[in-house]
């Protein structure tokens, strides 16, 4: 009997323990088939994606060509660049830009791979934003709007085939047609343009040169600390440009007053002794 009970115990322990581990299994389970809480692509929702990166200036040329190369590597059918920029500026920063347009089932995960692709290059993701449009409602809209065309254009047809229409009448109902028409012509045309905006989504990086992590991992202290240093090193850096600037023009007006001193001094203009 006690062997009984302690063989009972045992049996209970092992229960309590292995709970939790079909627990956790049953929480990787649900991670794992718990839905995405990011934007993806939702049915008749046209997304275009736009992504900001700071990288240091040596990087930029480089990872904007690695990006290219991801999208190249896709084929036109799936990815293409429709546009691409790279600017020095005369402040010693560059700046620049790569418009592409994808397949929209692999767009998101290919602005994660941009993303991994400039925190390797030694970057950051400076700011992102997805808008969306309704263009499946445009679609639908457009689709009801087109049935209802259709429904007058017929109803029209058969009173023009009426006997006994004025002149007036045939050419009124004649002028409606022509009118339908139009609507029809600007209703498909909107739906073109909605359902190529459902193919493609647009994706564009914009990089700039920069600081990465300006402070964002240092505390408050330490931030305003930097912050204040490097207010300071750019005001020195304005006033050492003002200078630069200003010394040539300084300099020319300084000699010009020399000369005119001199010059009034031959002349007979000045005495020496009020120079």
């Amino acid at each position: 009997m006690r062997w009984g009970v302690i063989g009972l115990a045992l049996l209970v322990l092992g229960c309590s323990k292995a709970e939790p581990d079909g627990q956790r299994e049953e929480a990787k389970v649900a991670d794992a088939s718990a839905p995405d809480v990011g934007i993806t692509r939702m049915p008749g929702v046209a997304l275009s994606y736009e992504y900001g990166f700071r990288l240091p200036i040596e990087r930029i040329a480089a990872v904007q060509e690695q990006h290219a190369a991801q999208c190249e590597a896709l084929t036109p059918a799936r990815c293409r660049i429709t546009g691409m920029t790279y600017h020095v500026g005369r402040n010693r920063t560059v700046s620049a830009a790569l418009a592409m347009k994808l397949a929209p089932e692999i767009a998101r995960r290919f602005g994660k791979q941009g993303v991994d692709i400039v925190v390797r290059g030694g970057g950051m993701l400076a700011d992102a934003s997805i808008e969306s449009e309704e263009a499946g409602a445009t679609i639908a809209a457009v689709d009801r709007d087109q049935a209802a065309i259709d429904a007058e254009r017929v109803r029209i047809a058969s009173q023009l085939a009426q006997p006994g229409l004025s002149a007036a009448e045939r050419t009124q109902l004649q002028a409606r047609l022509a009118a339908l028409a139009d609507e029809g012509r600007q209703g498909q045309a909107a739906r073109g343009e909605a359902a190529l905006k459902l193919a493609s989504t647009p994706m564009t990086f914009n990089y700039e040169s920069g600081d990465v992590d300006p402070g964002l991992s240092d505390g408050p202290i330490i931030g305003a600390i930097k912050d204040g240093w490097a207010n300071i090193i750019a005001g020195f850096a304005l006033i050492l440009t003002l200078l630069i600037t200003l010394a040539p023009w300084i300099a020319t007006i300084a000699i010009m007053v020399w000369l005119w001193r001199r010059l009034a001094v031959r002349l007979g203009l000045r005495r020496p002794e009020e120079e």
